[in-house]
């Protein structure tokens, strides 16, 4: 692939009428998109008419995830790493192979072993907390003044999936089976992930270019202060950010809110239906709930680039709180619009979560090891992200509704809105300041 060396990308990059730094987004992007059936909004499409037709249990499909997640968590550190040392691109393209051919496996499964032992393998391969980590790391490497929006547009894929994606597959499913459904997943991964992939660079330095896409340091850090960006001056190691107390609030606040965030996106269709409401009401709320968290990312982007992200992040929670609340009550009475009410607050709520906990790190500890403090993280708050679904199911099978479990989760969202006010910014007693690593002091 000498066409795609780094001399190339300059080239491109030279070439191109916008900052090199926006392939980084879209390629992130649709690794998230494409991805979007292998996780959220998208796998709930496949819950119900996979467990008919095959005789599972949703405990068992929501399984899958759990091993997907866990096993995404004894990587992502590595992949952080690596990231940080290399750079996306090859990580990227072993993403994309290995989520096509799962796609295409996915259609033939039989036996739940296969389909752990697929969900397994899309796990290690970095179609997880790994695979979140590589993009968002290599985005917030390209970008610090404008790093809220641009994570906030890289993140969209997910919530994208949840608009476009999720109603094509729920009506692919409806006409022609849910095995059709998976191959239409394996072709957004080879044709869209997989060239992008080939296109991405570590970070802005390695190709002469600057954060943001000022024209030099100069300009990159006059622009920054007129912002008023807070910015860690200097970058910490992983075991440096590990010995602040700030680091460990922020995990605290992100473990107690992995467990409602993943497991809502996953049961609150199957939840809405099994009340008495339509399918296509079910739909209706899934779709006006992933527009509002696509909405929500450019939102909270843009108030992290001005507001602390501590104050966002306990907003956002707090949002959550609110919204499960409204879902409560409009199925407590049978009422659809409170429904479409709690579509709305939470998607507004949650929408903010994947963009704030990807700039904290990065504004408290710096650009140089970001992939690697946030593999760390991301392999600590899986344990909760994993095992939300999978409780949430076996709550659900054993006491036939899902009403304790999502009384749990306001508990845990309302926990963290609390925690995360005390994560403020750590001050480094002994900075290293890496080569070619340009930062912002805090004000």
């Amino acid at each position: 692939m000498a066409w795609t060396d780094l001399k190339i990308r300059t080239k491109i990059s030279n070439r191109l009428p916008f900052y090199y730094g926006w392939v980084m987004v879209a390629t992130t992007f649709l690794a998230s998109l494409s991805g979007g059936g292998l996780q959220s909004f998208t796998f709930g499409i496949f819950v119900k008419p996979m467990s008919e037709n095959l005789g599972w249990s949703r405990t068992v499909i929501t399984g899958a995830l759990a091993v997907r997640t866990y096993s995404g968590a004894m990587v992502a550190p590595i992949f952080g790493t690596l990231v940080d040392r290399y750079g996306p691109r090859g990580l990227m393209i072993l993403m994309a192979i290995v989520g096509g051919v799962a796609c295409l496996l996915l259609s033939k499964v039989t036996e739940p072993w296969h389909f752990y032992a697929i969900f397994a393998t899309i796990g290690l391969s970095g179609g997880t907390g790994a695979g979140t980590v590589v993009g968002e790391a290599t985005v917030n490497k390209w970008f610090v003044r404008l790093r809220g929006r641009a994570i906030a547009f890289a993140t969209m894929g997910n919530v994208a999936a949840g608009i476009i994606l999720a109603p094509f597959v729920g009506f692919v499913i409806k006409t022609q089976g849910w095995q059709s459904a998976w191959l239409i997943i394996a072709w957004l991964f080879f044709f869209l992930l997989l060239p992008f992939s080939t296109i991405t660079a570590r970070k802005p330095e390695d190709m002469g270019l600057f954060p943001d896409g000022a024209k030099n340091e100069r300009d990159f850090l006059e622009s920054s202060q007129k912002k008023s960006f807070q910015e860690s001056l200097h970058s910490w190691t992983l075991k440096q950010a590990f010995a602040t107390k700030s680091l460990w609030i922020l995990l605290l606040a992100q473990i107690c809110a992995g467990f409602p965030g993943s497991s809502v996106v996953i049961h609150h269709f199957s939840y809405i239906t099994d009340e008495g409401f339509s399918n296509a009401v079910g739909a209706a709320v899934m779709s006006t709930f992933a527009f509002s968290a696509m909405l929500a990312r450019i939102t909270w982007g843009l108030l992290v680039e001005r507001y602390p992200v501590r104050y966002c992040m306990a907003v956002s929670y707090f949002g959550n709180v609110l919204g499960l609340t409204i879902l409560l009550i409009g199925i407590h009475f049978s009422f659809s619009p409170m429904l479409f009410l709690f579509a709305i607050v939470y998607g507004l709520s949650i929408g903010g979560s994947v963009v704030l906990t990807s700039v904290a790190v990065a504004n408290y500890f710096g650009r140089e090891f970001v992939g690697s403090i946030r593999g760390a993280v991301m392999a600590i708050v899986t344990s909760s992200t994993a095992l939300g679904p999978l409780l949430t199911s076996i709550a659900y099978d054993s006491q036939g509704t899902y009403f304790g479990a999502f009384i749990v989760m306001i508990a845990l969202f309302l926990l963290s809105s609390i925690s995360v006010l005390f994560a403020t910014p750590p001050q480094h007693k002994n900075p290293i300041e890496p080569a070619n690593n340009v930062s912002l002091p805090y004000e």
